[in-house]
């Protein structure tokens, strides 16, 4: 299964994954709705980026996004990278599609925010399948109150991840 991923930067690329996202907006909660999503996109377009993930037909099936620095600091705190969405159509779920995303975004965190030294991933507490994987590679460091419910944050130094998701996609 051939997928390519790539930054978004143009306005087609964000408008892709827009509509990826607006689509799938259950994936992330049961409760989200298109306003609260159209504000997230709005939040990563203006304060983060986003990562696409298209399959050979050049089709979006998957999104993650990030932010250097966090909310709650204002985005003062660039030596963290937090990324709170991660999208995959059902079709493209699994561990080694995982890896080379996170992979792909982790060395793009790198070339973009020189000072970042770790990466936080958060996921819903009540998910306990992100929840897993991301504990294949991290560990939950803290939870915190998310606007859908608690939130597991989990960390890793950001170098130590991406040695980790290297040896592992070479398996």
């Amino acid at each position: 299964m051939m997928i390519n991923y790539h930054k978004c930067v143009s306005d087609d690329d964000f408008a892709k994954a827009s509509i990826f996202m607006l689509a799938r907006k259950r994936d992330l909660h049961p409760a989200y709705s298109t306003l609260e999503m159209v504000t997230l996109l709005y939040s990563y377009v203006t304060q983060g980026h986003l990562i696409c993930a298209k399959d050979a037909e050049n089709q979006v099936v998957g999104i993650a996004a990030y932010y250097y620095g966090t909310p709650e600091q204002e985005f003062q705190d660039t030596d963290i990278a937090l990324v709170d969405v991660a999208i995959a159509d059902k079709a493209y779920r699994g561990s080694r599609l995982f890896v080379r995303g996170l992979l792909y975004m982790v060395n793009e965190i790198i070339a973009g925010g020189p000072d970042v030294q770790e990466l936080r991933l958060a996921a819903l507490a009540e998910n306990d399948y992100v929840c897993r994987l991301y504990a294949k590679f991290t560990s939950a460091r803290f939870v915190r109150e998310g606007t859908h419910g608690k939130e597991v944050v989990f960390c890793e130094k950001i170098n130590i991840l991406r040695d980790i998701l290297t040896k592992f996609n070479t398996i």
